[in-house]
């Protein structure tokens, strides 16, 4: 039975195996984080680059009119991808997302500069011009660097993790 637990910063699952090369298990947004992303996606489609353990997709599922997310970990695509609500689509390679035009992307996916990178770009080529990309975990040098380098103009919030808004084409 899949679970989620409160943690410091975030959200847990004990049974969760850790992230591919990681062996540590995925910590979530923490509940703030979450309705943070959620309110920005109100009644936006919305692609999310990193499914992880679901706690965001789900809050953003709440207030989203439909989420399209991405995860390539075989132990979250057979756990948490068939918990998700109706209006989630799981997808488990970013190059199967065959819908454009989206109003926003959240990624929270690797968190190396060279993944994050490249999601930026896969990001881009389907959230329309001017839509707004949000990053967690912009705390993290890699993911603050990836952003920077992608010259998207963007703006930091604080959080427990940091948080980056920025609009696709800016």
């Amino acid at each position: 039975m899949f679970r989620i637990v409160p943690a410091p910063n975030g959200f847990l699952c004990p049974d969760d195996p850790g992230e591919p090369g990681r062996d540590k298990p995925r910590w979530s947004v923490n509940a703030v984080e979450a309705r943070i992303v959620s309110e920005l996606c109100r009644g936006l489609r919305v692609l999310e680059i990193g499914t992880g353990l679901g706690v965001a997709t789900r809050e953003i599922a709440r207030r989203a009119r439909m989420v399209y997310t991405v995860d390539v970990d075989p132990w979250v695509q057979k756990t948490v991808a068939p918990t998700l609500p109706p209006n989630v689509i799981f997808f488990d390679d970013i190059q199967k997302v065959e819908v454009g035009d989206l109003d926003a992307a959240f990624i929270d996916g690797l968190h190396t500069l060279e993944q994050c990178s490249q999601d930026i770009r896969d990001a881009r080529g389907i959230v329309k011009e001017d839509g707004l990309f949000i990053f967690h975990d912009a705390n993290m040098k890699s993911v603050f660097t990836a952003v920077h380098e992608s010259n998207l103009e963007s703006v930091y919030i604080k959080t427990s993790a940091g948080m980056a808004l920025a609009w696709n084409g800016g």
